[in-house]
């Protein structure tokens, strides 16, 4: 991470001033083209070689710019924009770039929410946070980070769902068809070729003769031949007799077989006292433990 040491504009004059740089070029160099300390100039060409602007000269503590970093220094000579265009290119594909990318995938983020994504995404101790605080600026001031009306900070492309796959696009098992291709127009746009597929772009029109169309049958069967739902019954209790007491004599209250096979439902239950149903539960259990072992595997 850069140092705190410096502002992140400070750093950016620097790390531009190094890669615009034809002979290798250390901590004095800098600060002549600069005006910069230079025992502050010295602690920024460590953070840009480790971003791949840089690599080492032949001289000790002199650094040459690399082919990204001449990149960049070409871009610079055109204009900032292009410049800090060019900048975010090459620094895209960096560690704290996918680390803020990822954090701020479902939206804009605090400061002190990055910073702490950043400490854990380079296993740096707390007390190395101002770095991380300098490296935000720095990311900033590239514009590789914005910040929103709210004051939070986002990734400069806005929302990452960008990366999320579209819900319109075919499944992979999909056969592509004729109408399908990688550089597909926009929705709503017709295709190109300065006609419209008929089927495709309008709406389908009857067939000749004058007769119904497909659609209109189906669409009548919807609309008139479609049988209504059946409406969900209330359930009631079973018929009781005078008293609350239930019916006795020749039918089916007398076979076990009928008693057990229809399910009891919640309404039969209401004519049970709390005693009742806690003794029914407990015969339920017994009935279903007994059950389970009769119908279990035999035992050699």
């Amino acid at each position: 991470m850069p140092s705190p040491k410096l502002r992140a504009d400070q750093h950016l004059l620097v790390i531009v001033a190094a890669c615009s740089a034809v002979d290798p070029v250390g901590a004095a160099e800098l600060a002549t083209a600069t005006g910069i300390a230079a025992k502050n100039c010295g602690l920024v060409p460590v953070f840009a070689m480790n971003t791949g602007l840089l690599t080492k000269g032949h001289r000790r503590a002199t650094y040459l710019p690399s082919d990204k970093g001449r990149y960049v220094a070409r871009a610079f000579a055109r204009g900032e924009a292009e410049g800090l265009e060019a900048l975010r290119t090459k620094w895209k594909g960096q560690w704290f770039a996918r680390t803020v990318r990822e954090r701020c995938r479902y939206g804009p983020v605090s400061r002190e929410g990055l910073v702490a994504k950043l400490l854990v995404a380079a296993r740096a101790e707390r007390e190395r946070i101002k770095q991380a605080h300098v490296l935000l600026d720095l990311m900033v001031a590239v514009g590789l980070v914005t910040v929103e009306e709210s004051g939070e900070l986002h990734w400069f492309e806005g929302a990452c769902h960008t990366d999320i796959p579209s819900t319109d696009t075919p499944p992979p098992d999909t056969p592509p068809t004729a109408t399908q291709s990688t550089d597909a127009p926009d929705e709503g746009a017709p295709p190109a070729g300065g006609h419209e597929e008929p089927g495709l772009w309008e709406e389908p029109s009857e067939p000749a003769g004058g007769g119904p169309s497909d659609s209109g049958q189906a669409d009548g069967l919807c609309r008139e031949d479609a049988p209504e739902p059946p409406q969900a019954e209330v359930p009631r209790p079973r018929a009781e007799a005078p008293g609350g007491q239930a019916s006795r004599g020749t039918g089916p209250e007398e076979d076990l077989l009928s008693l057990l096979l229809p399910p009891v439902l919640l309404a039969d239950l209401t004519r049970l006292t709390p005693t009742e149903v806690l003794e029914l539960h407990s015969h339920l259990r017994a009935v279903t433990a007994l059950t389970a072992k009769l119908r279990g595997h035999r035992i050699a």
